[in-house]
């Protein structure tokens, strides 16, 4: 039998010392996954809520829609939906506005302020998501992000 190769002998501790490095860079990387995907989960819900809003808005009826203060009330319920959603889902956030209008015919209007039915319901919701996780570590690297904009829209082409 021959002797293992002392190259080989020499090369045992290389592959450890390049796992630490290696290590150490995806590790200070990990902060920043985890704040953006808590970003991309807020997205997520923050859309689909506000669909479920214009959702609703598009079913009601017609005798509802055109009547102002009805309009008015299923609208306050429709922007409850939404922040109760982002309630839940991250407390945190600062909601700046949500919008909601009705479309008829091109121009966008407050709903319930036309006797027809519109063509669409839309609904705009402008929220920030600020830095609390190791805002710190995070303001070093990035000094011009202290917060994320999030928005969502949707449209919903009225049904009844």
């Amino acid at each position: 039998m021959r002797p293992p190769c002392r190259a080989a002998r020499r090369e045992k501790g290389v592959a450890a010392i390049e796992l630490a490095l290696i290590m150490t860079f995806f590790i200070g990387l990990l902060p920043f996954v985890l704040l953006f995907g808590r970003a991309f989960l807020a997205y997520t819900a923050l859309q689909k809520s506000v669909h479920d809003a214009a959702r609703y808005m598009a079913t009601l009826p017609l005798a509802q829609m055109a009547n102002g203060d009805a309009a008015t009330q299923h609208g306050t319920f429709a922007r409850q939906m939404v922040l109760e959603a982002m309630a839940e889902t991250a407390p945190h956030m600062k909601m700046l506005s949500v919008s909601l209008d009705c479309i008829y015919l091109g121009d966008d209007y407050n709903c319930g302020t036309l006797a027809t039915a519109p063509t669409q319901v839309r609904v705009k919701v402008l929220l920030e998501m600020p830095i609390d996780f190791m805002p710190d570590y995070a303001s070093k690297w990035l000094p011009q992000l202290s917060v994320i904009p999030l928005q969502a829209n949707a449209i919903v082409r009225y049904v009844n």
